[in-house]
């Protein structure tokens, strides 16, 4: 079984890039920043709720690269533009161009391996669910390793009332989420969830008042980014790989990553720091 990171890596060609010397540039229908170990990326598209058009993909790409390549943030956040709405899905206005089944599962291809870099990056992604998820917007969503939501958010896989599939790879991250009878009620319904059905479900973490969902989301990301990056990048690689090994392989590769943040530099600072009773100073390796 591939996992999310070998997924990020493939496609339908190789990916061979320089590595970016500074987070990408001139961004219409997104924004980028970074500040005390943590990128934010805002989707920035409020006056189409936040939709996903091919631009995007396009700007999301170089994200993705910045991300993979060049940024030493600990930890991402990414958030939709306002407070009412995350990621509405798809923008239908601009996918009227996709009119054949080739133009149509190429979109799809993209899309997915875009969700299966960004739940593959080295650094965890936080979901700052700021409002409603619909469609596409939930499979954004569950591509994020962990979400906070606004009490006022709403969950709904809207494809089926369009006469559409999934296409992003969120149908298979909700059944390893939730389950399959769960996922047939939700994908088959179309029926919208509140955010304490998402907790209740586990299509959340936390549920937080509107409006505090950014803050809460940075501050979890603030906390992780305060942590030994090798020691944060293996516990994540661990979890992600425990989907797809077991046995002897399993027990070889939880052993090789503690055992590599054993001796990392960043341990021997984090004991000493304790013993001399100071804060560390972790520097990444």
């Amino acid at each position: 079984m591939e996992s999310e990171r070998d997924a990020r890596k493939s496609g339908p060609s190789e990916r061979v890039n320089a590595a970016p010397s500074a987070p990408p540039a001139n961004l219409v229908n997104l924004r980028y920043t970074e500040a005390d170990g943590v990128g934010l990326l805002t989707i920035d598209r409020p006056t189409v709720h936040n939709a996903i058009s091919l631009a995007t993909m396009d700007e999301l790409d170089r994200v993705l690269d910045w991300l993979e390549n060049g940024s030493q943030a600990g930890a991402l956040v990414v958030v939709g533009a306002g407070e009412r709405v995350f990621v509405s899905g798809g923008d239908l206005k601009d996918f009227e161009q996709l009119t054949t089944y080739d133009a149509a599962a190429a979109m799809s291809r993209r899309m997915q391996h875009l969700m299966a870099r960004l739940s593959g990056l080295p650094m965890p992604v936080i979901g700052a669910i700021n409002g409603d998820c619909l469609g596409g917007g939930c499979e954004f969503a569950l591509a994020t390793d962990i979400r906070i939501v606004s009490e006022s958010a709403h969950f709904g896989f809207k494809q089926v009332t369009l006469g559409i599939t999934p296409a992003w790879g969120g149908r298979r991250r909700l059944v390893r989420l939730i389950g399959r009878s769960r996922t047939l009620m939700l994908l088959l319904s179309g029926d919208l969830i509140d955010a304490n059905e998402a907790l209740r479900l586990g299509l959340a973490e936390r549920v937080v008042p509107a409006g505090e969902v950014l803050a809460a989301a940075l501050e979890l990301g603030r906390s992780i980014a305060r942590n030994p990056r090798g020691a944060v990048e293996a516990i994540k690689r661990a979890v992600d790989h425990d989907e797809v090994i077991g046995g002897e392989d399993a027990i070889e590769f939880e052993a090789d990553g503690f055992a590599r943040t054993w001796i990392s530099e960043d341990h021997y600072e984090a004991l000493a720091a304790r013993k001399e009773k100071r804060a560390p100073k972790f520097r990444g390796r």
